[in-house]
């Protein structure tokens, strides 16, 4: 049975299912699991009885064979201001649906930014010896078109209150960003426009983008963590990034103000001591682990330690739920959201673009899977499985099919992997899966994946977590899922990157 299932006006989406289930609440955690959402959702159905107007869906005999329409809504009940204030000491014990993540009070968690520039930008308050000066250049301005005089000091002054305004979003903001913070500011303050320019900011945008490398400056020299890491050494340390390489918004966090090492090192002892338990209360997890976010990227970053090491110290760390928190912790996004939107938007267009290479050997028996099975599900394998084979990379160290009983022997020489355990293992894409692995250092991470899509995610969110450089076999392979599909760091990509991107938005596909 298909349906159309409208989420936002911008985001409808198409929904197989092969036949429905009995209950309600089974056929909405169907939904939740097929279409990646979470919290409370509330279903409606066309009711033919009121001229096909939503009604909410209570019971599955609503449902006809005939039924293509869904309206799906996504109800967050937002957490008191009690229970943001309760400590981590003050949580109670019980288990908590795994599919909540609060946050903790903003006195304990690690000051993060959000990444996205609003457009329009929300120019920040000036002092109000500023804000006087410009309130009567803009009178002028209105009056006969005079621009104002800015002297030297107060330009000065104005960047510097700009920068600070943008560093507490990002870090390293494009030229495009900067664009949008100086059309805003003499859209704002017409009295600034330049004149005899275009637009009236063109000047206005080079003056930000190089004062957000000045204020960068300063505040590395003040001591900053998250800056200093990147600064390359005397000795011309070209393997270290000058910024977070992979669009990482809170790459290295200072620590909360209100904690010092030895309360963050308490409190991941109090995690693990947590994840030692029966009945894990995973709402405490969700408070430590954001709270100790800081300590923890210090490690991995400054210490790159091995991954059994930070196994042994972070256990909760490798479980699918925090890797999808910890993700959203360092990049502002939702990892499998992020994910699944993106490559199913591009699917067909992917599955168009092989079908259009036949100089690429390998790909006729990946696309020869879907004669078998044509669900979603298998679409979304054969597109990230012969991804690198459409890239000409070589993915025989990254991904493995092997029988039971044979993935002990088969992640021996996997830095980074997925290994796929199944009966049938002589095709590209196997039927029936018995288990999915990751694997990563030879050592198995996470395993009883629900399939390869699956943890192709996980394994961004991985890289991501702990901080692993991109195989260097599959570089483009890895680009084309970050900055195509998932849109993490696009406006970056590689020629050959941005060539692939051309071709599948090509208006012939």
């Amino acid at each position: 049975m298909r349906f159309r299932v409208i989420l936002a006006p911008d985001d409808i989406r198409r929904l197989s299912i092969e036949s429905l289930p009995e209950t309600l609440d089974s056929f909405i955690n169907l939904l939740k699991n097929e279409l990646h959402l979470d919290g409370t959702l509330i279903v409606q159905f066309e009711d033919r009885n009121y001229g096909n107007e939503l009604c909410n869906l209570t019971s599955m005999s609503d449902l006809t064979e005939e039924m293509t329409t869904l309206r799906v809504f996504q109800k967050h009940v937002p957490e008191s201001s009690n229970d943001l204030e309760t400590s981590i000491d003050e949580l109670s014990d019980s288990t908590l649906d795994t599919a909540s993540l609060p946050s903790t009070s903003s006195r304990d968690s690690t000051p993060k930014r959000s990444g996205y520039l609003p457009d329009p930008f929300v120019i920040p308050k000036f002092p109000t010896d500023f804000e006087l000066r410009l309130q009567r250049g803009n009178e002028a301005y209105y009056r006969d078109g005079s621009l104002l005089d800015v002297p030297r000091s107060i330009r000065s002054d104005i960047l510097d209150t700009l920068a600070e305004a943008l560093f507490q979003i990002k870090t390293h903001p494009t030229n495009g960003e900067c664009s949008i913070v100086a059309k805003a500011l003499v859209d704002k303050f017409p009295c600034l426009k330049e004149a005899g320019s275009r637009d009236g900011w063109y000047a206005w945008k080079y003056s930000i983008h190089y004062k957000m490398g000045n204020f960068r400056q300063q505040l590395r020299i003040a001591g900053s963590v998250e800056l200093s890491v990147h600064k390359r050494s005397a000795s011309g340390d070209s393997k270290r990034p000058k910024k977070a390489w992979r669009s990482e918004v809170n790459f290295l966090p200072e620590h909360p103000p209100n904690k010092t090492m030895e309360m963050l090192e308490q409190d991941r002892s109090n995690l693990q001591s947590e994840m030692t338990k029966k009945n894990v209360d995973w709402k405490k997890v969700d408070a430590l682990m954001d709270s100790t976010f800081s300590l923890r990227r210090k490690e991995i970053i400054k210490e790159e330690p091995l991954v059994k090491d930070l196994q042994a110290r972070w256990s909760a760390l490798f479980t699918e739920r925090q890797i999808d928190a910890e993700f959203t912790r360092i990049v502002s996004k939702n990892l499998k959201q992020s994910f699944f939107h993106g490559l199913d938007e591009l699917v067909p267009r992917f599955l168009r673009l092989y079908r259009h290479r036949e100089t690429v050997k390998e790909l006729p028996a990946f696309l020869a899977s879907l004669d078998a099975d044509n669900s979603n599900q298998q679409k979304r394998a054969v597109v990230l499985l012969a991804l690198p084979h459409f890239l000409k990379e070589d993915p025989s160290h990254f991904f493995k099919i092997c029988k039971p009983n044979e993935d002990t022997e088969a992640i021996k020489g996997m830095d980074v992997g997925i290994l796929i355990v199944t009966e049938d293992a002589e095709r590209p894409v196997p039927k029936e899966v018995v288990d999915v692995v990751l694997a990563v250092e030879e050592s198995v991470v996470l395993r009883k994946l629900k399939d390869v899509p699956h943890a192709f995610a996980l394994l961004m969110g991985l890289l991501y977590v702990l901080n692993i450089q991109y195989p260097k076999g599959l570089r483009y392979m890895f680009e084309v899922i970050q900055k195509v599909i998932m849109k993490i760091g696009e406006n970056t990509c590689s020629s050959r990157v941005n060539g692939v991107r051309n071709k599948l938005m090509s208006t012939n596909m």
